[in-house]
């Protein structure tokens, strides 16, 4: 792996990291779950996260791979859009509501069709999908290199990432309840966004 390539799977790593571990409909379910169900009846939850994940990446990636290649000009558009849309993250992360609501129980944990499926209809997922294929690949002949490492690290983080929020619910479902902590969670992960900009600017 060349310094290039992995210069931009850390900075991915850090988008990964940021997106899977900050309060979306995802973590909230996943935290939720665990409160209500435990790790081990939330297990399914966690793959179908992962698998339904994977397969929108694997459909944007086989839709914007042609377009990347034959068009390395678009690549570089996208990116530079996905920059302006993660330095909007960055503003979001920050001034996210420190008083979220609590969600609903629910009468058994999502299964992992249903949550495979959910991915497909969650915003979070389609808008961290999208950027990761456009501002953390390369364009041209590196591309697919880039891309299915992407997908892969993508995966490495989000994983374990889910089980922190079914743990979070299942053992110290308190620990992030109160503005302070919750706000400073925020600020944390924003700083992390923020690292992985400049990474992208060559």
């Amino acid at each position: 792996m060349d310094d290039s390539l992995l210069a931009l799977m850390l900075s991915a790593a850090l988008f990964c990291a940021t997106m899977t571990m900050t309060p979306g409909p995802n973590n909230i379910l996943l935290a939720s779950s665990g409160a209500n169900f435990g790790i081990r009846r939330s297990v399914p939850h966690v793959l179908g996260i992962r698998l339904g994940s994977t397969s929108l990446h694997l459909a944007i990636l086989l839709g914007l791979g042609a377009l990347f290649e034959a068009w390395p000009l678009l690549h570089q558009l996208l990116k530079y859009g996905s920059v302006a849309y993660l330095l909007y993250l960055v503003i979001k992360i920050v001034t996210l509501p420190v008083a979220a609501p609590g969600t609903p129980g629910d009468a058994s944990p999502m299964s992992l069709r249903e949550a495979a499926l959910f991915q497909w209809v969650n915003p979070k997922s389609w808008m961290t999908t999208i950027t990761l294929c456009s501002a953390f690949t390369l364009g041209g002949d590196g591309y697919w290199a880039s891309a299915v490492l992407g997908l892969l690290v993508f995966n490495l983080i989000g994983f374990p990432a889910g089980f922190t929020w079914v743990m979070i619910g299942a053992a110290i479902s308190k620990k992030l309840n109160t503005v302070r902590r919750r706000r400073h969670f925020n600020w944390f992960m924003a700083s992390l966004l923020m690292v992985s900009i400049p990474m992208l600017v060559k």
